[in-house]
């Protein structure tokens, strides 16, 4: 996938100079987004994931009543990985708080914005639409066709691989996702990939246990 992160910096710009001027302190921002997804370590938490969401988020921008902070919450959720103590999201919202506040966004939208971020954790269904769009967006690749679901499973591989654990523990994740009601919360992205979603899952599954 070619990644045009020129068009999600001027949507990241967009979000924010409603609030700011300060241009060095954005491109500084946008600079340690950049250099954290593109961390030679990650096979899929990377600036083409961020790309394959927003264009999710795309799909459903006429439903979200805030896409500037859907949007944001999209761009800093994975800002910080390879915690293995599983803070990854926690430290992310941090990131997140930092850049935001000294951005002078609205803090009741940071704390949104957090929200969001913290909520990638579970991917529960949420009394938020909002929340219920961004994990859903977050979550497609499930549903995606079967060579780019392949791509996204060999990039966790990259990241996870090493471990002798991995095997176990991907099937475990894997199967808490089929072990959900719905994988997908919204009508919108559960009528687009949930079929789907559950084919690829236990095709995985079944390559990991074999």
């Amino acid at each position: 996938m070619i990644v045009d992160d020129l068009k999600m910096k001027a949507r990241y710009f967009s979000c924010l100079t409603p609030y700011t001027d300060d241009i060095v302190l954005l491109e500084a921002c946008w600079g340690e987004i950049l250099t954290s997804y593109s961390d030679q370590r990650r096979g899929y938490h990377t600036l083409a994931h961020l790309q394959h969401f927003s264009q999710q988020l795309d799909l459903c921008k006429h439903n979200l009543s805030d896409y500037s902070t859907v949007y944001l919450a999209m761009i800093y959720h994975d800002i910080v990985y390879f915690m293995m103590d599983g803070t990854n999201e926690a430290k992310s919202a941090l990131v997140a708080v930092d850049h935001l506040g000294r951005l002078n966004y609205p803090s009741h939208l940071i704390g949104n914005c957090v929200e969001m971020i913290l909520a990638t954790k579970a991917h529960a269904e949420n009394r938020d639409t909002n929340i219920n769009y961004f994990i859903d967006a977050d979550m497609s690749i499930l549903g995606a066709d079967n060579a780019s679901y392949a791509r996204y499973a060999t990039g966790i591989r990259k990241e996870y691989g090493d471990s002798i654990y991995f095997d176990a523990g991907r099937t475990q994740v894997l199967r808490s996702f089929l072990a959900m009601e719905k994988i997908f919360k919204t009508d919108l992205f559960y009528e687009k990939y949930e079929k789907q979603a559950r084919l690829n899952i236990q095709r995985e599954i079944n390559d990991l246990i074999r």
